[in-house]
């Protein structure tokens, strides 16, 4: 496994590279020791690890918002849905984001966004 491979998906893999750079550099070679180039090279790459982990959590609280704002436009609006595998009609009365999934409430129904087949 690479440093950069241990240094994906988050704080937790971001400490254990360290603590494997760190035990790479106390146990090195002395007669041919880690070149400034290599380290150098190896903590960009855990910055640009960093970088992403970062972006890949914006970009969850973008699709969050997008999906809310989303289920908000059909509030109002008269919907069709399949549920256990039954096509119902109803009217979007409200949204429950309750437990981190959103879902429209639909005459009374919990309904998913994936489950609306068409929006009249």
């Amino acid at each position: 496994m690479s440093i950069a491979t241990a240094a994906l998906g988050g704080s937790t893999q971001q400490d254990l590279f360290m603590k494997l750079f760190l035990a790479q550099i106390q146990h090195q070679d002395p007669e041919e020791p880690m070149t400034n180039a290599e380290m150098v090279s190896q903590l960009a790459q855990l910055t640009t690890l960093d970088i992403m982990n970062k972006l890949n959590v914006s970009f969850s609280d973008i699709l969050k918002l997008q999906t809310l704002l989303s289920g908000t436009t059909l509030v109002g609006r008269e919907v069709e849905y399949t549920k256990d595998g039954t096509v119902a009609y109803g009217k979007v009365e409200s949204l429950d984001t309750t437990g981190g999934n959103m879902q429209l409430v639909v005459d009374g129904q919990d309904v998913t966004l994936d489950q609306v087949t068409r929006v009249f």
